[in-house]
Protein backbone atom coordinates (compact mmCIF):
# COMPACT_ATOMS: atom_id res chain seq x y z
CA UNK A 1 0.00 0.00 0.00
CA UNK A 2 1.22 3.20 -1.17
CA UNK A 3 -1.09 5.81 -0.32
CA UNK A 4 -2.89 6.68 3.35
CA UNK A 5 -5.90 7.44 0.44
CA UNK A 6 -5.77 3.57 -0.23
CA UNK A 7 -7.65 2.70 3.11
CA UNK A 8 -11.29 2.67 4.70
CA UNK A 9 -12.57 6.41 5.36
CA UNK A 10 -10.40 8.54 3.39
CA UNK A 11 -13.11 10.73 1.41
CA UNK A 12 -12.12 13.61 3.74
CA UNK A 13 -8.24 13.62 3.03
CA UNK A 14 -9.36 13.17 -1.01
CA UNK A 15 -11.42 16.01 -0.86
CA UNK A 16 -8.52 18.14 1.08
CA UNK A 17 -5.29 16.94 -0.73
CA UNK A 18 -5.55 17.84 -4.60
CA UNK A 19 -3.09 14.56 -4.39
CA UNK A 20 -2.49 11.31 -3.29
CA UNK A 21 -0.47 11.02 0.27
CA UNK A 22 2.23 8.78 0.16
CA UNK A 23 2.48 6.46 3.24
CA UNK A 24 6.17 6.96 4.57
CA UNK A 25 7.13 9.41 8.02
CA UNK A 26 4.82 10.39 10.21
CA UNK A 27 5.33 11.84 14.15
CA UNK A 28 3.52 9.86 16.47
CA UNK A 29 1.40 11.69 18.87
CA UNK A 30 -1.20 8.79 20.05
CA UNK A 31 -1.09 5.16 20.49
CA UNK A 32 -4.13 3.32 22.12
CA UNK A 33 -4.71 0.16 22.83
CA UNK A 34 -7.94 -1.30 23.89
CA UNK A 35 -7.86 -5.10 25.31
CA UNK A 36 -11.73 -5.69 25.38
CA UNK A 37 -11.77 -5.24 21.42
CA UNK A 38 -8.32 -6.30 19.90
CA UNK A 39 -8.06 -2.44 18.87
CA UNK A 40 -5.49 -0.44 18.43
CA UNK A 41 -6.22 3.31 17.65
CA UNK A 42 -2.85 5.70 16.10
CA UNK A 43 -2.89 9.22 16.40
CA UNK A 44 -0.25 10.99 13.84
CA UNK A 45 0.93 14.03 12.09
CA UNK A 46 2.43 14.39 8.65
CA UNK A 47 4.61 16.09 6.97
CA UNK A 48 2.44 17.35 4.00
CA UNK A 49 -0.31 20.04 4.29
CA UNK A 50 -3.97 20.09 2.53
CA UNK A 51 -3.44 22.21 -0.24
CA UNK A 52 -7.26 22.16 -0.66
CA UNK A 53 -8.38 23.53 2.30
CA UNK A 54 -11.83 24.12 3.26
CA UNK A 55 -12.93 27.57 4.51
CA UNK A 56 -13.11 27.26 8.10
CA UNK A 57 -9.36 25.96 8.16
CA UNK A 58 -8.38 29.23 5.72
CA UNK A 59 -6.32 31.99 7.01
CA UNK A 60 -5.52 30.70 10.29
CA UNK A 61 -2.04 30.01 10.56
CA UNK A 62 -2.48 26.39 10.46
CA UNK A 63 1.00 24.29 9.74
CA UNK A 64 0.30 20.57 10.83
CA UNK A 65 -1.96 18.08 9.53
CA UNK A 66 -2.88 15.45 12.21
CA UNK A 67 -4.48 12.04 10.81
CA UNK A 68 -5.16 9.00 12.88
CA UNK A 69 -6.22 5.21 12.40
CA UNK A 70 -8.14 2.75 14.02
CA UNK A 71 -6.99 -1.12 13.37
CA UNK A 72 -9.33 -4.13 14.59
CA UNK A 73 -8.59 -7.30 15.18
CA UNK A 74 -4.91 -7.09 16.21
CA UNK A 75 -2.68 -10.17 15.84
CA UNK A 76 0.84 -10.69 17.01
CA UNK A 77 1.36 -6.72 18.37
CA UNK A 78 5.12 -5.88 19.00
CA UNK A 79 6.01 -2.70 20.43
CA UNK A 80 9.28 -2.17 21.38
CA UNK A 81 10.32 1.09 23.36
CA UNK A 82 7.65 3.57 24.34
CA UNK A 83 7.90 5.67 21.29
CA UNK A 84 7.93 9.50 22.33
CA UNK A 85 8.93 12.61 20.20
CA UNK A 86 10.65 10.67 17.05
CA UNK A 87 9.69 10.65 13.56
CA UNK A 88 8.45 6.85 12.30
CA UNK A 89 9.03 5.45 8.79
CA UNK A 90 5.40 3.47 7.94
CA UNK A 91 4.91 0.66 6.16
CA UNK A 92 1.09 -0.76 5.09
CA UNK A 93 0.74 -4.12 3.02
CA UNK A 94 -2.21 -5.38 2.36
CA UNK A 95 -2.45 -9.11 2.39
CA UNK A 96 -5.30 -11.52 1.47
CA UNK A 97 -7.29 -11.35 4.66
CA UNK A 98 -5.43 -9.01 6.51
CA UNK A 99 -3.24 -6.22 6.68
CA UNK A 100 0.00 -6.15 8.38
CA UNK A 101 1.48 -2.34 10.06
CA UNK A 102 5.03 -1.55 10.72
CA UNK A 103 6.11 1.93 12.01
CA UNK A 104 9.98 1.87 13.04
CA UNK A 105 12.66 5.22 14.58
CA UNK A 106 15.68 4.89 15.47
CA UNK A 107 14.60 3.70 19.09
CA UNK A 108 11.07 2.07 18.75
CA UNK A 109 9.20 0.02 16.42
CA UNK A 110 5.30 -0.75 16.72
CA UNK A 111 4.20 -3.65 14.42
CA UNK A 112 0.95 -6.20 14.12
CA UNK A 113 -1.70 -7.61 11.91
CA UNK A 114 -4.67 -6.24 11.71
CA UNK A 115 -8.00 -7.46 9.91
CA UNK A 116 -9.22 -3.73 9.52
CA UNK A 117 -7.62 -0.74 9.36
CA UNK A 118 -9.84 2.62 8.50
CA UNK A 119 -8.54 6.48 8.73
CA UNK A 120 -9.72 9.06 10.90
CA UNK A 121 -10.36 12.74 9.09
CA UNK A 122 -7.47 14.45 9.08
CA UNK A 123 -7.31 17.98 11.41
CA UNK A 124 -4.96 21.03 11.19
CA UNK A 125 -3.86 22.85 14.01
CA UNK A 126 -0.81 25.27 14.52
CA UNK A 127 2.47 23.65 15.80
CA UNK A 128 5.45 25.92 17.08
CA UNK A 129 8.78 25.84 15.44
CA UNK A 130 10.41 23.77 18.45
CA UNK A 131 7.67 21.04 18.17
CA UNK A 132 8.61 20.29 14.62
CA UNK A 133 9.57 17.41 13.80
CA UNK A 134 9.68 17.01 9.96
CA UNK A 135 12.77 18.77 9.62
Amino acid sequence: MKHWNELDNSTFLSKVFSRSVEIGKIALFSLRIENDQPCIGIGFDIPEFPDNLPEKWKNKGYNMCRLGITCNNIKNLRVLNIPAHEVFTVKINKETDYFTFEAISDNASIEFDAEFISLSDPNVYINGPDDYYFK
